[in-house]
């Protein structure tokens, strides 16, 4: 049976979506923003969660004034 989780990348925090079970699911998958490994305890298949808008990073909010 497919599981799916969310969950940012422990690398560079971009947004991500765990879905194990799935075809293509691999126990070493790459974060696709950074292209570093993701340590999972299950065979895992990780895509870019844009469903939500990320969080700002204080170095993306425009400076005031």
């Amino acid at each position: 049976m497919a599981r799916a989780s969310f969950a940012p990348c422990p690398h560079c925090s971009a947004p991500l979506s765990f879905l194990e079970g799935v075809s293509g699911s691999t126990l070493t998958p790459k974060c696709p923003r950074c292209r570093e490994v993701v340590n999972v305890a299950h065979a895992t298949f990780l895509m870019a969660d844009n469903s939500r808008p990320s969080p700002k990073t204080p170095r993306d909010v425009p400076p005031i004034g």
